[in-house]
């Protein structure tokens, strides 16, 4: 199995799925390139930092090579560079920014292309935007077949007809949450659902120890809660900030928030305006290791996601299925497919998602019952070994794509 990897960048600090998912499949004998759009990020937070070995990637148009085998495939296969070209304008005409990104890169994924035709590569991309864009651009001209994961954003962001035409071209899709097969094949119609697969992340067990929590819920140190992900708004921080604010003088918290993004500062002056006892603390990006320790460390992990203005939302959260295999006990919100990991008082607590008072009686409901909190972690723990093992779903995975590009399996 000779694979294409295209995605938008890579490594991704934020997508470490994608990242056990390439280990794995590397793993397994499949023969991998990895072919990213943008510029590597530095070095220093990769999960696999090996994996940068297996990295393809060009400047978008300042390079003598892509500029070459622009010119070369527009002379040698004019119609299919005309009818690539065709298809996307047509397909983002009623988003310009959108056509402009897609546009910008054309000339990097026709060099690509003839890198892909040469190796005989199939494509799969990771994500249903520009990367799925783009694969099936190669596809339209070298005549490979193409596979798409789909995440959340990307799903629930994108035009319904920018979605059909894509499952319709491609060979199949994957996607994270049963939440997300429901929707793409209610969108998709009866005549392409069978293009649609579930396939959950899996994570490595091995990796996390499994010993450690005698730390958590010591009366010697007060209630420590941890919050992993990007600070936007469909993460749902300030409700927790909120709740946390609000349980100042009944219970002594101490929130740790793992993650950077665009809210930082707003989440920090909602913060000091609630003022209170109990304190925020925001880390910023931590490597992989050092946010399970903090996982292992914590009485609590809260996942408070919601449903942003734009429609933008979670899938299943990476973060829960970590903190649950580090035995952590879990709250998380009635969003998207997290209710498929967070079964509310068996293996968590879930809450109504915008809900301040939820997580308030959440909160203090593991802070009064710790018995029981430790036998919903146990149970949460027990779930994700049997349904987020990445040797189990790298298999189910590997299966699906032998299926979709008609190949033998590995």
């Amino acid at each position: 199995m000779k694979v294409a990897y295209l995605t938008s960048q890579y490594p991704e600090f934020h997508e470490t799925f994608v990242a056990r998912e390439v280990e794995h499949l590397i793993r397994s004998g499949a023969d991998v390139k990895i072919f990213t759009l943008k510029p590597l990020p530095p070095e220093g937070n990769d999960l696999y930092p090996e994996h940068r070995k297996y990295i393809y990637y060009k400047p978008f148009i300042f390079s003598i090579a892509v500029l070459r085998d622009v010119i070369h495939e527009t002379i040698t296969n004019f119609p299919k560079v005309l009818g690539s070209l065709a298809w996307l304008v047509s397909n983002y005409k009623t988003r310009p920014k959108e056509l402009a990104k897609a546009l910008l890169v054309l000339p990097k994924t026709i060099h690509y292309a003839r890198k892909i035709r040469v190796d005989n590569r199939i494509v799969h991309a990771h994500w249903a935007t520009i990367p799925a864009s783009m694969a099936i651009v190669i596809k339209k001209l070298t005549g490979t077949t193409v596979t798409i994961t789909a995440h959340a954003w990307d799903i629930f962001l994108t035009p319904d007809h920018d979605l059909i035409d894509k499952v319709e071209l491609s060979e199949g899709v994957v996607t994270c949450t049963g939440f997300n097969v429901g929707h793409l094949k209610e969108i998709v119609g009866a005549e392409n659902e069978n293009k649609i697969k579930r396939n959950y992340h899996g994570i490595d067990i091995e990796h996390i120890d499994k010993s450690g929590k005698e730390k958590i819920f010591n009366d010697t140190h007060n209630f420590k809660i941890l919050a992993v992900g990007r600070l936007v708004e469909q993460k749902g921080f300030e409700y927790l900030i909120k709740a946390i604010k609000k349980l100042s003088g009944s219970i002594d918290i101490e929130l740790n928030i793992i993650g950077d993004g665009p809210l930082l500062d707003s989440l920090m002056s909602l913060s000091t305006k609630l003022g209170g006892s109990n304190k925020v603390n925001f880390l910023g990006k931590v490597d992989h290791d050092t946010t399970l320790g903090y996982m292992k460390q914590s009485d609590l992990m809260v996942a408070p996601s919601i449903i942003a203005g734009d429609g933008d939302r979670d899938g299943i959260p990476n973060v829960i299925i970590e903190a649950l295999a580090c035995k952590a006990v879990v709250v998380g919100t009635n969003v998207s497919g997290i209710p498929e990991l967070i079964k509310n008082n068996d293996t968590g607590l879930l809450v109504e998602s915008e809900s301040v008072d939820e997580l308030v009686t959440a909160i203090s409901f593991v802070y009064d019952n710790k018995d029981k909190a430790l036998e919903l972690a146990e149970s949460g723990f027990r779930y994700v070994i049997e349904n987020f093992d990445i040797e189990k779903n790298i298999e189910e995975f590997i299966t699906y794509l032998t299926q979709f590009h008609n190949l033998k399996k590995l």
